[in-house]
């Protein structure tokens, strides 16, 4: 617990059940008998494949499309037109933190589109989505996914951007797919990326974090903000005045000074 802890931040100190449940496949997986031994080789592993084992089996990647819809609305109502006057002649950059098997920020994708056959007018926009666990970016980037999910989507929004697959399974159309980089990071390394964000999605992802991590997370998300730049985090977080400078315009959105 401490290990996961101090390498990605999340905290599972209440947990140990669940842990140990998840991770007796692992184990297994690994040819460990003991959670010490596996903590041996976890930790001898340069590989990162013992680690990104860990990773697949502990983190929760709950997520549906449309999920806590105000914040699209704010994001094609507010956002979007400012972001479609200050970067009328240049790109704008987005960054799903925490982006799970992908349902969110096709949602994005879906409002922007929205957006534009509205006659909104748009810079080319560029999406990064992000997650530690390789197993469900691998699911992100298909963009496949079960029957149930479709109903989160509105009924004209379906027919515009589903297909099915077969009975069971709906794939998102490929206009949505594109520009879509997805990258595996961890939060609490330094972001590799050239430039930085107008818009960062980091929702229902510190719930996890302990306090010091998510001070640092923070800090990392503030940091990789342009000025002017919104960030969108869960209806559940919220952020203090000795978490951030940054200035709460609506529940769960914080915008960055524009002389920051």
């Amino acid at each position: 617990m401490e290990y996961f802890r101090t390498q990605y931040g999340i905290n599972l100190k209440n947990k140990k059940i669940l842990i140990e449940c998840r991770m007796v496949k692992e184990l297994e997986r690994c040819g460990a008998e003991t959670f010490a031994e596996y903590l041996k080789m976890l930790q001898k592993d340069r590989t990162g494949e013992i680690a990104g084992g860990m990773v697949n089996r502990l983190t929760t990647n709950f997520t549906y499309f449309l999920r806590e819809p105000e914040h699209f609305t704010i994001l094609k109502e507010r956002v979007l037109p400012e972001l479609a006057l200050k970067k009328r002649y240049g790109s704008c950059q987005i960054w799903c933190a925490g982006c799970a098997t992908g349902e969110e920020c096709y949602t994005l994708k879906m409002c922007l589109q929205e957006y534009q056959d509205q006659g909104g007018q748009l810079p080319n926009v560029r999406i990064l989505a992000t997650d530690i666990s390789e197993e469900v970016l691998k699911k992100a980037e298909q963009g496949i996914y079960p029957e149930r999910e479709r109903e989160n989507i509105p009924l004209s929004w379906r027919e515009k951007y589903c297909q099915d697959i077969d009975k069971n399974n709906f794939r998102v159309n490929e206009n949505l797919r594109y520009n879509i980089r997805f990258q595996k990071h961890n939060l609490m390394e330094p972001m590799r990326q050239n430039g930085k964000f107008d818009v960062i999605f980091c929702r229902n992802v510190m719930i996890y974090f302990d306090k010091v991590s998510r001070k640092q997370l923070v800090s990392r998300l503030e940091e990789n903000l342009n000025p002017g730049g919104y960030l969108f985090i869960g209806h559940a977080e919220l952020l203090s005045r000795e978490e951030t400078s940054l200035e709460q315009v609506y529940p769960a959105v914080y915008r960055k000074s524009e002389n920051a």
